[in-house]
């Protein structure tokens, strides 16, 4: 009996050590990008199966598979220490904080409308980025009188249901598509806040099943922040990690930066074992100090993210 539990545990371990394989090398397998968001998960996954073979006195296999954990969690730790690398340079230099953002999936089909708008109001955010965003659009007036300012639509088509809202205002707005996916899912404007002017980018990216789209919208949301000159702002669902090696990459080629953590927000279920797959980056001068879920999703199957974002000293 042993050995049968023994080796079963071994057959669900090779198994997930050829995920991890695929998660680890380019393999150029459909549905890669999607198990890269899930490194960490995947791994957490494996190091159980060890402890249980440990527990099995399978202990030369454990050992094994305990070797290819520490090899994948490395691979994905590095890229988190990269990232953070680069963020805390500028973090260190001396600034002011400059602004709240707020960013938020609420889920087309969501019935709590009138309160995720109410909510908004009361956030304290002086802009806020709104991916699928509907079931806000019978309640603008409560947002109005907060903000006065919007680019993107709320009515879902054909503006894309990406949103940007804003206490000062905006300018130079555009709406467009990133792929033939989904349309108009990508607006960005500019705007001042006290005395800084800034890029504001808001983005629904399409699902990372969807290979070729995928691919196609990062290299299209890439090409257009390369575009914008000066302090910029990220924000809105990707449906991936900061760690997949699109977003990674993204982030990589446009002089992006995380915030200091990246707290899960899908699915809401998970709560703070979820997936970040929405996120929120910036551009030099501008960092983010502080970035933190939200604790209710409103009936949302996303949680959505408040960033603190601070201008540092040139």
């Amino acid at each position: 009996m042993l050995r049968e539990l023994r080796g079963g545990l071994s057959a669900l371990a090779l198994v997930v050590v050829g995920v991890l394989l695929a998660v680890s090398v380019d393999l150029g397998i459909p549905g890669q990008a999607l198990l890269q968001s899930l490194r960490f998960h995947i791994a957490a996954a494996l190091l159980g199966l060890v402890l249980l073979l440990f527990i099995g006195g399978a202990w030369r296999r454990a050992l094994l598979f305990l070797l290819v954990f520490a090899v994948s969690a490395g691979q994905g730790a590095a890229i988190v220490y990269r990232q953070q690398e680069a963020r805390s340079v500028l973090a260190a230099a001396p600034g002011k904080p400059l602004f709240k953002l707020l960013s938020f999936n609420l889920l087309t089909g969501n019935q709590n409308g009138e309160n995720i708008a109410r909510f908004i109001a009361g956030s304290g955010a002086d802009v806020v980025t709104l991916m699928e965003a509907l079931p806000i659009a019978a309640h603008a007036g409560i947002l109005r009188a907060v903000y006065p300012y919007s680019a993107g639509c709320e009515d879902g088509s054909p503006c894309g249901g990406v949103v940007i809202l804003s206490r000062t205002p905006l300018a130079d707005i555009t709406v467009q598509s990133m792929s033939g996916a989904w349309q108009n899912r990508l607006v960005t404007a500019n705007t001042t806040i006290g005395g800084q002017k800034l890029n504001i980018v808001a983005a629904h990216l399409v699902k990372p099943y969807f290979d070729e789209f995928a691919a196609e919208e990062v290299a299209r949301l890439g090409a257009v922040i390369g575009g914008l000159e000066g302090p910029l702002v990220l924000a809105g669902d990707f449906n991936a990690s900061a760690w997949s090696e699109s977003l990674d990459g993204l982030m990589h080629r446009q002089s992006l930066l995380p915030g200091s953590s990246y707290p899960a927000t899908w699915p809401v279920r998970l709560g703070p074992v979820g997936v970040p797959i929405d996120n929120v980056f910036t551009r030099a001068p501008l960092v983010i100090t502080e970035v933190n879920a939200l604790g209710d999703s409103m009936g949302s199957n996303h949680r959505g993210l408040l960033a603190e974002i601070r201008l540092a000293a040139d």
